[in-house]
């Protein structure tokens, strides 16, 4: 599969910011996946309690994928508009889909463009 324009993949999301407030892809201790401060766009990341690449990915199952950085995944476009529910109305679509153009233009989605890179945090 050809790489995709303009990234830049050894930037990180989610490193150097400061006042920003993540949308939250969050872990809960039983596995249950869900999506905290959905209309923020400003950071993405993934909270867990195990901040281990290998327990996240297995906790995101099909919604996840592994990031050539350990303290990172990507996690499926797709599974963030399913967790987003309710708050996935035609604004908040304008709002993400400005958050991936974002993020395609620094390199943090996958080659496939079907999914966005998440640093993980223990929360």
């Amino acid at each position: 599969m050809a790489s995709r324009p303009n990234r830049r993949p050894n930037q990180d999301p989610g490193r150097g910011r400061t006042s920003v407030t993540p949308v939250h892809i969050t872990i809960s201790d039983d596995g249950t996946l869900g999506l905290d401060k959905p209309t923020e766009f400003t950071a993405f990341d993934v909270q867990a309690t195990d901040p281990d690449a290998a327990a996240v990915l297995e906790a995101l199952g099909p919604h996840g994928e592994a990031a050539s950085q350990d303290d990172h995944v990507f996690v499926k476009i797709d599974a963030v508009r399913t967790l987003a529910g309710d708050a996935a109305t035609a604004a908040w679509e304008s709002g993400f889909a400005k958050m991936l153009e974002f993020a395609d233009s620094n390199g943090w989605l996958n080659d496939a463009g079907d999914a966005v890179k998440a640093h993980i945090e223990q929360g």
